[in-house]
């Protein structure tokens, strides 16, 4: 966390998040007053009570020491005020950003939220298999259109002929506007296809559109739901299985491919390559490797990667949720012949509260993440009675034309229309502040009709003025997310003015530093210290000879060549500067000049030499630069903090403070 941050969160700790309830002006006294501007008790608390334990007495000595930091805090935000840093581009935009993210969780439906990602947990907790017949129809283009009508009907009639024993596979295959349910003729670029029929095989949730994943799980096994719109058009879906969900699956498979097309010979061999792993004659891996046509994975012993319900074909995945771990399948047939399967492990979806920060991820990435916000304006329309003219909104599609969609539309040609197309809160919006709105947001659109754009655009611009009437009465309706907000004002002035006055200019101003040390430098010493080597040696052999070389006058460098010729782990070493506590093995040695005798440590001989005996002295600004601008940095908080007192008018309004121990006692 960068040091932005960490000033701003430590500013909230200073006025953090405490649950005042809004308390009218005569029970809310000025508490004290900085150059006439007044700071309320409910502030003081706000703070106090977060930086005080809950349940915590509240003395006149405790008071005492947070009304001293609350009253420089405050001088501190005036001051940054008064230079103007909080009109500044940069600090606004910052705050902003803050404030949007705050704002967040009060502009969206948090229960709602909570049973999105509780309907998405239970869905992903079966699989299901289902068929689809699709009549398309463009995205924009809106229900009450006549071909979106069209398109609807159609659908009713074809429900109506599944509903009395038609076959839906052959339905699919005549009227499904989805490819893939009809059968395909090869191309110079690719073979010929078999048609599904509409079969969509085996999904779990997240892996259709919300709608239909929705129709889907709410039609019982058999039936065949109502038609339902997606982005690609109407659809009924019919369901076919549904089966404790998979999650991650691993197994191996023996694939016996027809030859000439001959699948009954194909499944008759299947069978006697099962017969042969029930008798025993062959391991499933060995056979796998013996017989399987996918040359793949049969040099794997059959094992494939692992994979989900939607990426493998139905019969394969129906077969699987037949067969626990270690169970191997009997033959099943799929259109690249007949397989045996061995389940060798399932991965199935943690628990709830475990997964819960991936369905978060996966929520926001999916349609329904929109839910909670839609859920929130809806509530946000009641709180504000909102109130809406439909029929003023008809008048717009006489005069909306194409030109809107080559972004040439103008507001002019809704000159005439003056009506009120609704009212929040009292505040009338009329046919030409939409006009207005629709001229400006105007965007390039293919196979759209005028009512569709019309009332999508009217849409987002109703929502948008509900979300933000709304966010515009936050700070009004919510005492914590006032105080919040506030708290990263102040956070963000604060840093950037005690950086402009302590902190960076304790690194910039070098010559202030340098006249800081000179004046405490007796707050700087060294204690009696000794310059000393220490070697490492791997046996009594190498110590000899380091002893040997450190009488004879061999430099460290050479002595570390010469014992580790041989081998590198013949000799290690440090070196430096040390005071008493600072190094175990120096603490164990007389402190004198010359060579120690052989410490046995750490199945290590260990040779000290003490080159020098260093008394007591200053250190050195280079030595303890770290140390020496931190503390300058707090005589800098001081000095400003002194002239800040100085410099402002300060009133403490110490009945109104003194009520505050009384009230607690009570």
């Amino acid at each position: 966390m960068n040091s932005k941050l960490v000033l701003i969160f430590v500013s909230l700790l200073i006025l953090s998040s405490f649950d005042i309830l809004a308390q009218k002006k005569s029970e809310d006294p000025i508490l004290l007053s900085i150059d006439g501007q007044d700071y309320k008790v409910s502030e003081f608390l706000y703070g106090y009570n977060k930086n005080n334990a809950k349940g915590a007495v509240m003395d006149q000595k405790s008071l005492e020491d947070y009304m001293e930091l609350y009253i420089n805090f405050r001088m501190k935000v005036k001051e940054a005020e008064d230079l103007g840093l909080d009109t500044v581009d940069s600090f606004k935009r910052e705050l902003s950003g803050y404030r949007d993210q705050l704002a967040q969780p009060y502009l969206t439906d948090k229960s709602e939220d909570s049973l999105i990602y509780k309907e998405a947990y239970d869905r992903l907790q079966f699989d299901i298999r289902a068929s689809h017949i699709m009549i398309a129809l463009p995205e924009n283009v809106a229900e009450n259109d006549s071909i979106a009508i069209a398109a609807y009907k159609r659908l009713i009639d074809i429900r109506k002929k599944a509903k009395a024993g038609a076959d839906f596979a052959e339905l699919a295959q005549k009227n499904s506007d989805d490819p893939s349910a009809r059968d395909m003729s090869a191309t110079p670029n690719q073979p010929a296809r078999v048609g599904n029929g509409g079969d969509l095989g085996y999904f779990t949730a997240f892996y259709m559109l919300y709608p239909f994943e929705t129709a889907a799980y709410e039609t019982p096994v058999g039936e065949i739901s109502e038609p339902i719109r997606t982005q690609y058009g109407y659809h009924i879906i019919k369901v076919t299985d549904k089966i404790p969900a998979l999650g991650n699956i691993h197994v191996a498979h023996i694939n016996i491919k027809p030859q000439k097309g001959d699948m009954t010979a194909a499944k008759i061999k299947a069978e006697e390559v099962l017969a042969e792993i029930n008798n025993g004659k062959l391991s499933f891996e060995e056979a796998a490797a013996k017989y399987s046509d996918d040359r793949g994975s049969a040099e794997k012993g059959g094992v494939l990667p692992w994979f989900e319900v939607s990426r493998m074909v139905p019969e394969f995945i129906s077969a699987i949720s037949k067969i626990q771990p270690g169970q191997i399948s009997i033959p099943v047939e799929t259109e690249y012949g007949w397989h045996i399967i061995k389940l060798l492990e399932l991965k199935k979806t943690p628990s709830y509260q475990q997964y819960l920060p991936e369905l978060k991820n996966k929520v926001s990435r999916d349609s329904r993440s929109n839910l909670g916000r839609e859920a929130a304006i809806d509530k946000f329309k009641k709180e504000f009675k909102f109130k809406e003219y439909n029929k003023a909104l008809n008048q717009f599609y006489t005069v909306v034309d194409s030109s809107l969609f080559f972004q040439q539309w103008s507001a002019d040609k809704a000159t005439g229309l003056t009506a009120i197309l609704f009212k929040l809160d009292g505040k009338k919006y009329s046919q030409q502040d939409f006009a207005a709105y629709l001229e400006q947001h105007q965007t390039s659109i293919k196979k759209a009709t005028i009512k569709f754009y019309v009332n999508t655009v009217y849409k987002s611009w109703v929502d948008n003025i509900v979300i933000n009437y709304k966010d515009s009465k936050l700070e009004d309706q919510y005492f914590d997310f006032k105080m919040l907000v506030n708290e990263y004002h102040d956070g963000i002035l604060i840093f950037t003015l005690s950086d402009r006055e302590v902190w960076g200019r304790a690194i910039r101003d070098t010559l202030g530093l340098e006249k800081f040390y000179e004046t405490n430098k007796e707050n700087y010493m060294w204690k009696d210290r000794v310059d000393a080597e220490i070697y490492k040696c791997r046996n009594d052999s190498v110590a000899k000879e380091v002893r040997i070389m450190l009488q004879n006058g061999l430099k460290l460098d050479s002595i570390m060549k010469l014992a580790n010729s041989n081998s590198r782990l013949n000799l290690g070493f440090e070196k430096g500067k040390y005071e008493k506590g600072r190094n175990s093995i120096i603490d164990k040695i007389e402190k004198k000049k010359g060579v120690s005798d052989n410490l046995d440590i750490n199945n290590s001989i260990v040779i000290v030499y003490i080159k020098e005996l260093l008394p007591a002295e200053n250190k050195k600004l280079s030595e303890a630069r770290g140390l020496i601008t931190a503390d300058y940095q707090n005589y800098l908080e001081k000095e400003w903090v002194k002239k800040l007192h100085e410099k402002h008018k300060l009133v403490v309004h110490e009945d109104v403070l003194s009520t505050l121990v009384i009230d607690s006692k009570d």
